[in-house]
């Protein structure tokens, strides 16, 4: 069961950067400082970029 939610909060880690390079709007260097946070931070940066990144991005 662990192995099932280790994997899916790299898939879900993955495609928060993938949405994050997909924008626009933002330069670089914040795009690969806030990818940093979410793939150092596990759930944690998911949530983050979840709640707050992904609507300041917008």
């Amino acid at each position: 069961m662990a192995k099932i939610i280790y994997i899916i909060g790299i898939v879900l880690a993955v495609w928060c950067v993938y949405d994050l390079f997909a924008h626009k709007s933002i330069g670089i260097i914040w795009k690969i400082i806030i990818s940093i946070i979410i793939l150092s931070l596990s759930w944690v940066g998911l949530l983050l970029y979840y709640f707050i990144f992904r609507n300041l991005i917008k």
